[in-house]
This record gives C-alpha cells, sequence and structure tokens, in this order.
C-alpha cells in the first residue's frame, strides 16, 4: 500500500476541496442566459428533425390510407353494381365474381380500421412534438427578449 507523505495528503486535500468548490459554485450560479439560449437552439433544432420526420410518416402514412380507401370505394361500386343488376338479388352468373368482391371488402375491413386508428396515434404524436417544439420557441424568444439579446426588427 502506497503511503503519502503529510505535505502531499495536505495538497490533495487542499485540491479536492477547491475543485469541489467550483463543482458547488457552477451548479449554485445561474446558467448566463446566452449559454441557455444555445442549448434551447439546439433542443429546437432536434425537435425540429422530429417534427419534420413525424410529418414525412404521416404523409406516407396517409397517402397508403387514400390509397387503401380508394381500392374500398372501387370495391363498394362493384358490390353495388352486382346488387343492382336484378331486383331479386346478384344474378347467378355473376355471383361468384361479386362473393370474391363482397369478401375482399370484408376481409379487409379490420386492417383498413387498424390503419386509421394508427395513423390517428402517429397524428396525435406528432402533435405533442410540434407544441413541445412551439412551447421551446416561444421560451427562447421570450428569453431573449426579456435579456435583450434579439435586435430591434
Amino acid at each position: 500500500m502506497l503511503t503519502l507523505s503529510r505535505p502531499l495528503k495536505i495538497s490533495f486535500t487542499i485540491a479536492g476541496a477547491m475543485l469541489a468548490l467550483v463543482v458547488i459554485v457552477d451548479l449554485i450560479r445561474p446558467v448566463p442566459p446566452e449559454q441557455r439560449l444555445r442549448i434551447m437552439r439546439q433542443e429546437l433544432i432536434e425537435r425540429r428533425a422530429a417534427a419534420d420526420s413525424c410529418r414525412a410518416v404521416l404523409e406516407r402514412e396517409e397517402s397508403l390510407l387514400q390509397a387503401s380507401d380508394a381500392r374500398f370505394d372501387s370495391l363498394r361500386s362493384l358490390i353495388d353494381r352486382y346488387e343492382g343488376l336484378d331486383p331479386r338479388g346478384v344474378p347467378a352468373d355473376s355471383y361468384e365474381v361479386y362473393l370474391d368482391a363482397f369478401n375482399t371488402y370484408n376481409e379487409g375491413i379490420p386492417s383498413r380500421e387498424a390503419a386509421g386508428e394508427t395513423l390517428q396515434a402517429h397524428w396525435d404524436a406528432c402533435t405533442v412534438i410540434v407544441e413541445s417544439h412551439n412551447g421551446l420557441a416561444d421560451s427562447a424568444r421570450a428569453l431573449a427578449d426579456e435579456h435583450g439579446l434579439v435586435p430591434d426588427t
């Protein structure tokens, strides 16, 4: 085991106390507004990137959902056309095609509903991201105005 001389122990103790004092002062001392604004700006950049990414995902999901809706509308029109051919019901020679369209339509409903719910959930999540970005932007603007860090226009 290494033993230290008394002057060396005192030196280490003083250095440790000074380091602790510097850390405590850094924790107690308020962060200058300029530094706070730099931190906020970086966070705004990150939140903006998240919002842009979220928007791109929403646009893609919405486009897929609209395409799905167009297919559903087409199937529904086909079903209605077959059902309207004869007041007594779908003619026997068309029944197999009608039944395929009818089953395809019905089988697609759960996935269409799930896609709509997913889109809504993603919309809600994106709204939270955008609102947090806007709230932070308002806070940064208020801080800059309060400390005169934004030139008058």
